[in-house]
């Protein structure tokens, strides 16, 4: 490991460094997916926390790959929003902010309107039945406190509506606006209340997709995220203000960096 990868790394949690991160050393034929996979699997999980400066050259000597792949693998990040542009080689990961977390519901409800209505119009009885028992698991979960259960039911749940579309490409953009929220969202909601009312909306819109209602369907789900967004604003509030920037061994002083 290069004396670069020791630096200390100062994030909202305290300490970390890029020993930290849940990166691995990459060596297959399709590196560029790969990268992308290994660096989105650190955002989400937040080894690659929030605000973090990385540039291709520290990803790239980290992963044991050549800068090309990282490229772009950060290009893809960018896309969907993972990575921002700072105006030089690499990026940082997003940081929470006002606006990011209101863009990013806006795509999301957009997204899931239709496959609540799709899932009303199209749904097997089987898909509908399980839509349901994920509502429902998801309620139980939230009621008992038990926030794991709640959290695994409230993912499968929208993974099943999704999934009655038979659109994979809707299914991957849907993933990435997922993604993204969850990289925003760096806390849980913020009273038990919360996750009870958004199970109470799984069953909501569950019930439309049962009934075959899909304006009440598309409608629900809309309440739904809405109701998800302000939840997730009112835990942020105190820090939405002013997104930390925070400068890494993955990132590379601007000094040190090549001229395009």
């Amino acid at each position: 490991m290069s004396a670069n990868s020791q630096d200390v790394v100062a994030t909202p949690r305290g300490q970390a460094d890029l020993r930290d991160a849940n990166l691995s050393e990459l060596r297959a034929s399709n590196l560029v997916d790969l990268v992308f996979d290994e660096v989105r699997a650190a955002i989400l999980d937040k080894s690659l926390p929030p605000g973090l400066r990385v540039t291709e050259a520290g990803l790239a000597e980290h992963l044991n790959v050549s800068k090309t792949p990282v490229r772009e693998a950060l290009l893809r990040l960018r896309q969907i929003g993972l990575i921002e542009d700072d105006g030089r080689r690499g990026g940082r990961v997003i940081a929470p902010s006002r606006s990011a977390i209101e863009h990013a519901f806006e795509i999301r409800e957009a997204l899931e309107a239709f496959t609540a209505r799709a899932a009303a119009e199209r749904a097997t009885d089987g898909e509908r039945r399980a839509i349901y028992s994920a509502a429902a698991e998801s309620l139980r979960g939230a009621e008992a406190g038990d926030r794991n259960a709640f959290s695994h039911w409230d993912s499968m749940f929208h993974e099943r509506i999704a999934k009655t579309t038979a659109n994979p490409r809707l299914v991957h953009l849907l993933d990435d606006a997922c993604a993204l929220i969850a990289t925003l969202r760096t806390r849980d909601l913020p009273h038990a209340g919360a996750s009870v009312e958004c199970a109470k909306g799984h069953v909501a819109v569950a019930d439309a997709i049962q009934a075959g209602d899909a304006a009440a369907a598309a409608a629900e789900m809309r309440a739904h995220l809405l109701r998800v967004k302000d939840y997730v604003l009112e835990a942020l509030a105190d820090v939405l203000d002013e997104p930390q920037q925070i400068a890494g061994p993955m990132s590379t002083p601007p000094d040190q960096e090549p001229h395009p």
